[in-house]
């Protein structure tokens, strides 16, 4: 009995602090951008300004690239030939390994929240990753969570575990970020190949089912900093796995003259050769960031591509006429 208590309370103070979590983000939740239907994900730009730049003209645009639908990425990958086996669309437990950015950039308050509240994107990314580790560990207990935090190379902080609070406490010991010059993309996947080991199939991978995937999901904050790859082994490697998937998330100021974020962008799109990672983007709207935390969520094998993905329910559903007599 004592037992069943302890493990009540602890289900109840986890419910509490995802509560907790969530109002938080709803008080400061940025309600001022609307995405048109129409738009698909990868035909919009990929960020825009979210009317928060104090009445100046509009930023430029980053505009997105390599976001194919389904039919336009099955001819790129022909053409390309890169072979993309299409694994069972399963809910087997994922691996999810995160890589943030650990870079003074991040510490600047460069998003505006609606309340008025200036924002950096370490806040905005502690905040959406609590969402999304409660919110995985809910969907199934069987998910594990590791933390890379990327400095001018990468440094592998946490091994897999299942409660999402060990994720968020080695987030949190990281005080003194350093200001980088370079970042070392290779060094990620090195670190990834060194530490986890890839599902093995015995048969079709087509046809059986995968115990786990894993899953990379870079966060990066850095609009002067171009991701550099002095060696690709380790990617290619891991890459030819059927069960290896790569999202990014990029956080940035406002285009401009004197930034490189659409170069840095671009560097970011090119580490998808599959097709099918998501690469989302939010600069000054605290809303783009908790969204794109949500549309991670998706599990990488039963998701559809990108350009593909719809996120608002019923526009797209014909409507039926009814008889008359019923």
């Amino acid at each position: 009995m004592e037992e069943e208590r302890e493990s009540v309370s602890k289900q109840n103070e986890q419910s509490d602090n995802y509560s907790n979590i969530v109002s938080g983000v709803i008080h400061e939740y940025d309600g001022d951008q609307i995405i048109n239907d129409s738009e698909s994900n990868a035909q919009r730009p990929i960020v825009k300004d979210g009317g928060c730049n104090g009445g100046q003209a509009p930023v430029e645009e980053i505009s997105s690239r390599h976001r194919l639908s389904s039919s336009e990425r099955s001819h790129t990958l022909a053409e390309d030939k890169i072979e993309v086996i299409s694994c069972p669309k399963v809910n087997c437990p994922e691996k999810i390994i995160f890589c943030i950015d650990a870079s003074v950039e991040m510490e600047k308050m460069t998003f505006r929240s609606r309340a008025g509240d200036k924002l950096s994107p370490k806040q905005l990314v502690k905040k959406g990753l609590a969402m999304f580790l409660q919110s995985k560990a809910r969907i199934d207990r069987k998910h594990e969570f590791a933390l890379i935090l990327m400095q001018e190379t990468a440094i592998w902080v946490r091994d897999f575990t299942r409660n999402p609070r060990d994720i968020q406490l080695a987030l949190d010991d990281n005080l003194d970020p350093p200001f980088c010059e370079t970042c070392d993309m290779g060094s990620v996947f090195d670190k990834i190949a060194d530490k986890v080991e890839l599902p093995h199939i015995e048969g079709n991978p087509e046809i059986i089912p995968p115990p786990y995937t894993v899953r990379l999901v870079f966060i990066y904050g850095r609009s002067h900093c171009v991701l550099e790859f002095p060696k690709k082994e380790s990617y290619n490697i891991l890459n030819l796995s059927p069960h290896f998937f790569l999202d990014a998330l990029y956080l940035h100021e406002p285009p401009s003259q004197e930034n490189k974020c659409q170069e840095v962008f671009d560097t970011v799109c090119d580490l998808d050769i599959k097709g099918l990672s998501y690469i989302l983007g939010a600069s000054r709207n605290p809303t783009k960031v908790y969204d794109s935390m949500a549309q991670l969520l998706a599990h990488p094998l039963q998701r559809p591509v990108q350009n593909d993905a719809a996120y608002r329910i019923g526009s797209s559903i014909p409507t039926i006429p009814v008889p008359e007599n019923g």
